[in-house]
């Protein structure tokens, strides 16, 4: 049986760290990505047999003829660690290449195998960090209030703009670089990356710190920041830049080592300290004004990427000596240019960082245009400030989780088109844009819906506040258009076409400052910010729908993808009304009245959208956690 270079000098390595006796053999196969079961084996077998111990022997099943057998799974996960991005499906066909041994192993297998050894948690692992930052905010606003969270959100958004100059594409980059490096066996050349990056980034992170801090007041005194209180939040937020800094390096180098573990330990244990240190801070120093305690829910994020940074600064401690031995192997004598190491870094760092600061530009020029343009309309600064922190703080965290499932679906999109682009197959990437998009919409048509039903009454329930259900209701909209952007976003993506994708959503932008400026003075008021924000999403996903047409042949299936989902979601909305009313009439008040028709809603839609065929069971087994269970419940109906 063919063995995989990578796996016999692993192996190899092994053996040589054994002979030395200064680490356990648990460390030694942690070390070299083998169980202590397999190490044992190879340890008795060079023994035996000596350096051909090491290589692979014909074998037949015995107990588990479904089972991966060991040393595929050791040949997979070395293939995953020359290239940690691909997915399931691509390992498997370039696995069954002649030039990587021909190793027959199925996409299903691959995934077992990436999912024994806690690396397919991506996609589950930003999914639950983004429900989790969009759902601390209802009892920071119920403190904070709506003129709270205007001083608090601004200071962020100034945050993110700086982050996504510095940093934000930081972690893919490097570890791209780095898998590329251990892959060619150039150790000591991976480990000089790491450590370039990290002076690099270190200098950088310090810039932009020092930049933000210093600056603060200047954008508040040349009108770009027109929300004076704002102040104190973007000077106590700005050391999360030079930690964020710190932070994607280690990142980087632990995904480059395919250790995906430490980077989900690290990104959950720093959110939930965000979370919770953002609702202690505030709450201590309400008592002083919503100013100081805005800026300390600002703080809260200090804690959090100073835990992330001590917590892998302290992992990539204990692994160093690991990591030096492996480094002292390499007698390749391969050494990348400074210079060279960097350009490469940011010319994969930077595409990535511009989305999202696209984004922050938008909504730092948002708060300028609503501010002082419902000043125009006849409100007072109090007034305007407070329908900026209900717009921004509270009606768009609505939007925020009802997109969670369409951003998790263009995530997994990534990985799957980059597989089907490599081997030229657009019509698999048409069929698999068609059936995310579907079920993009069948999800984000009854949540878009619903938010416009129960805009007043939602916002009154979460956040103690029915002004909020204002924008809302012309927000609510923005959850079909941004699945879709996200949906074909991902796509593109896949294509290594980001570059448009970010073109068309500048384009929308653009559109939404308009209708923003000119539109906010008049009667629509906020509902003008809110109809611009839909604007965008609208324009970007139409933009990129009209580009994948012409690529890949993309077409809307109306019956299937618009109109069962549409009247699924008419019946539900009816259905919705009528408990509403109903319940309000018996028992008054908004909590019961409004929790039923939640409930009817989620019990009616798919009850109709099942009885009209408008989804099928290989189409739910995209969806994460719910998806296999979902699929076996369809197919026993016989959809």
């Amino acid at each position: 049986m063919y063995t995989h270079p990578i796996v016999l000098r692993l192996r190899r390595q092994a053996m040589q760290l054994d002979a030395t006796k200064t680490l356990s053999r648990r460390e030694i196969a942690q070390r070299c990505q083998m169980s202590h079961t397999i190490l044992y084996k190879i340890l008795r077998r060079y023994e035996e047999q000596g350096d051909a111990g090491l290589y692979d022997k014909e074998r037949t099943p015995k107990v588990w003829p479904n089972q991966t057998p060991a040393d595929v799974e050791e040949s997979t996960l070395a293939f995953v660690q020359e290239q940690p991005n691909w997915g399931p499906r691509r390992i498997s066909n370039e696995l069954k290449k002649t030039e990587n041994g021909g190793i027959k192993v199925g996409e299903t297998a691959v995934y077992g195998v990436l999912k024994r050894n806690d690396l397919n948690t991506r996609q589950k692992r930003l999914k639950w960090i983004r429900v989790l930052g969009a759902l601390y905010r209802i009892p920071l606003a119920h403190m904070l209030g709506a003129k709270g969270m205007a001083f608090y959100v601004l200071p962020n958004q100034i945050y993110y703009l700086f982050f996504a100059l510095s940093t934000a594409g930081i972690p893919v980059a490097l570890a791209s670089i780095i898998s590329e490096k251990i892959a060619m066996g150039h150790y000591r050349d991976a480990l000089r990356t790491f450590r370039v990056a990290r002076a690099a980034m270190f200098l950088l992170g310090l810039t932009f710190f020092l930049l933000l801090f210093a600056s603060a007041g200047w954008l508040i005194d040349i009108g770009l920041v027109v929300i004076p209180e704002a102040y104190l939040g973007m000077q106590v937020v700005a050391p999360v830049i030079f930690f964020a800094a710190v932070v994607a390096v280690y990142r980087g180098l632990f995904q480059g080592f395919s250790n995906m573990r430490v980077v989900a330990y690290s990104q959950v244990f720093e959110q939930v300290m965000l979370v919770a240190a953002s609702l202690v801070f505030s709450y201590l120093l309400l008592p002083r004004g919503l100013e100081i305690a805005a800026a300390g829910a600002n703080f809260g994020a200090v804690p959090g990427v100073v835990g992330a940074t001590l917590m892998l600064a302290f992992l990539y401690r204990m692994q160093r000596r690991d990591i030096l031995q492996m480094a002292q192997q390499d007698l390749t004598g391969v050494r990348e240019g400074t210079f060279s190491l960097l350009k490469r870094i940011f010319s994969v760092a930077l595409p990535i960082s511009f989305a999202g600061m696209v984004m922050s530009v938008s909504t730092i020029i948002d708060q300028n245009l609503i501010v002082s343009r419902l000043q125009l309309a006849g409100f007072n600064y109090s007034q305007a400030a407070e329908q900026y922190g209900e717009f921004t703080g509270m009606a768009m965290a609505f939007i925020n989780i009802s997109t969670v499932l369409a951003a998790s679906l263009g995530t997994s999109l990534v990985p799957a088109t980059a597989e089907s682009l490599a081997v030229k197959n657009l019509v698999r990437i048409k069929t698999q844009l068609s059936q995310a998009m579907r079920l993009a919409l069948i999800f984000a048509l009854p949540a878009a819906t619903g938010l416009f039903l129960l805009a007043h009454q939602l916002t009154l329930l979460v956040f103690a506040d029915k002004g909020a259900g204002v924008p809302l209701t012309a927000l609510a909209a923005a959850v079909v258009f941004w699945s879709m952007h996200l949906v074909t976003a991902g796509v593109l993506q896949g294509m290594n076409k980001a570059g448009i994708s970010v073109r068309n959503l500048l384009v929308g932008i653009v559109i939404k400052v308009l209708i923003t400026y000119y539109f906010t003075p008049t009667p629509l008021g906020i509902q003008a910010a809110a109809l611009g924000t839909v604007a965008i999403f609208f324009v970007s996903s139409l933009l990129n729908i009209i580009y994948l047409s012409r690529m890949v042949g993309f077409q809307f299936n109306t019956i299937e993808t618009v109109l069962k989902p549409g009247l699924a979601t008419v019946i539900m909305s009816l259905c919705v009304l009528e408990v509403y009313q109903v319940t309000f009439q018996q028992w008054g008040g908004n909590t019961w009245p409004t929790l039923l028709a939640v409930c009817a809603g989620i019990v009616v839609y798919p009850m109709v959208l099942v009885a009209l065929g408008g989804i099928r069971s290989e189409e739910v087994r995209r969806l994460p956690i719910i998806g296999d269970r979902t699929a076996i419940f369809l197919q026993r109906l016989g959809r």
